[in-house]
């Protein structure tokens, strides 16, 4: 096929694009559309022309920019993946994706990095693995060069070959770099393993921990547009409020294309960390902005169990001129409940968060399991009661490797139709967080609440933000 042919095509593909995108992508493309014809008006016929033969030049001359245009489509599948996050779907709508297009093939196995979306403080990576004869393929997490100082969210593992998947770097007090080196191993499953089944085992049992096969490994050199991130904006607030009896500062307010944050600072005579925010944006339409729900909702002070900096849904391509803060509630950790004793051997606890529950304490084998249950926030929605952080009573400190989080009561060994009917009735609107004290031998610990109570404001605090 001549570079000609394959232009023709390229504009039928693009000709049998389907007229809704489902939702973000549609707008996307239709604004692209709209943008090119106001700027195309009162543009002389001549100029036309010469744009045209320029397109056919690049086309015939250049296969990538031929394989951008025919990537066109691909933003249904980025609209697609985004939909959790209002923020990514109003940058995919708004045309603020940095494409990317690198592709590596190693051992019969594709990585491609599509797309990024890129701020001053995030960065959300998008790519796909292929590959034959695999029914499922997983990134591993991956390594920068040079070390990036930030979280690390991975992608969706156990993923169809082709599904576009994503890694989240979220910067707390650094900026994202011009650029960095990301390697990254695959591994993969082809649904014909037999082998023999794994045996039950407790949740105290250690289990063998075998590395993955690794598949692939590939490395890409990621350099992001500074236009991108370079955006962002830092507004002054300096609020000072009372709530529950506290007072908090409402130092700053970030607005990034992907997220916002409010930062809170407690005051020093505070009986109690500050460890949750209920609250909102509004600007001057009354369209909301809301607490981010997947993803980094919030990130600590390293020096106190408090919460400094809280994540929302951006209001970046609303273009509000006025945006308001509503503080409705707070989720507190009382200075002296930092620890609390729980007695295993009789099942009882001093002091409890409120809401919480002891359920139970059982020695198995070399330690003991304790289960907690607290109820639902919403339907299927948990959170951590406990650090994972223990000690003893000389205060020697012991870390879980592990912790498990059920809707129901976990159960080791055999029980009675009766029991498991008990059990499953304790489990009615609240879940269970199941914490293994593995090799503690003794009948009684202290843990570390990550919060003890919460609190509704009588009347909320609203604060102009800008």
């Amino acid at each position: 096929m001549t570079r000609n042919e394959e232009y023709q095509a390229l504009l039928q593909e693009l000709e049998a694009t389907p007229p809704a995108l489902d939702g973000t992508a549609e707008r996307a493309l239709r604004r692209r559309r709209r943008d090119r014809r106001l700027r195309l008006f009162g543009v002389p016929a001549g100029s036309l022309a010469a744009c045209f033969a320029a397109f056919v030049l690049l086309v015939n001359l250049f296969p990538p920019f031929a394989r951008a245009c025919g990537n066109v489509p691909v933003l249904r599948e980025l609209a697609q993946a985004v939909a959790w996050s209002p923020s990514l779907s109003a940058a995919v709508e708004n045309d603020y994706v940095q494409p990317i297009g690198q592709s590596q093939t190693a051992n019969g196995v594709t990585a491609t990095i599509e797309y990024v979306i890129v701020d001053q403080k995030q960065v959300h990576i998008f790519f796909t693995l292929e590959g034959e004869g695999y029914e499922s393929l997983s990134a591993e997490m991956p390594e920068f060069t040079p070390r990036q100082h930030c979280s690390v969210l991975g992608a969706d593992f156990r993923q169809e070959p082709g599904t576009l998947l994503h890694f989240t770097l979220d910067y707390q007090d650094n900026d994202v770099p011009e650029g960095f080196t990301m390697a990254f191993g695959v591994t993969g499953e082809t649904g014909t393993e037999n082998g023999p089944a794994a045996p039950t085992l407790s949740i105290l049992d250690e289990p063998e921990r075998e590395e993955p096969d690794i598949l692939a490994s590939f490395t890409f050199d990621l350099d992001f547009d500074p236009t991108y991130t370079a955006q962002g904006e830092i507004v002054p607030v300096d609020s000072t409020f009372q709530l529950d009896g506290q007072t908090l500062t409402v130092t700053t307010v970030e607005v990034y294309p992907t997220h916002v944050r409010v930062n809170v600072e407690g005051a020093p005579d505070n009986t109690a960390w500050l460890e949750g925010l209920d609250f909102y944006l509004e600007n001057e339409d009354r369209e909301r902005f809301d607490t981010i729900t997947s993803g980094v909702s919030a990130t600590g002070d390293p020096d106190t169990p408090a919460m400094k900096s809280f994540r929302l849904e951006s209001p970046y391509f609303a273009d509000s001129a006025h945006l308001t803060l509503h503080i409705t509630g707070a989720k507190w950790l009382d200075k002296d409940m930092e620890r609390i004793r729980v007695d295993l051997a009789n099942g009882t606890a001093d002091r409890l968060p409120e809401g919480v529950e002891l359920y139970s304490a059982q020695r198995s084998g070399n330690g003991w399991l304790v289960q907690f249950s607290a109820p639902e926030e919403e339907e299927m929605h948990f959170h951590q009661l406990f650090s994972m952080t223990y000690y003893d009573a000389e205060g020697s400190e012991y870390s879980m490797d592990s912790r498990s989080t059920m809707t129901e009561p976990y159960i080791e060994g055999p029980i009675s139709d009766e029991a498991f009917d008990a059990h499953r009735a304790a489990g009615e609107g609240r879940f269970f967080e199941i914490l293994p004290l593995e090799n503690y031998p003794y009948d009684e610990v202290w843990l570390c609440p990550t919060f003890s109570r919460t609190a509704q404001a009588e009347v909320p605090v609203t604060i102009p933000v800008k």
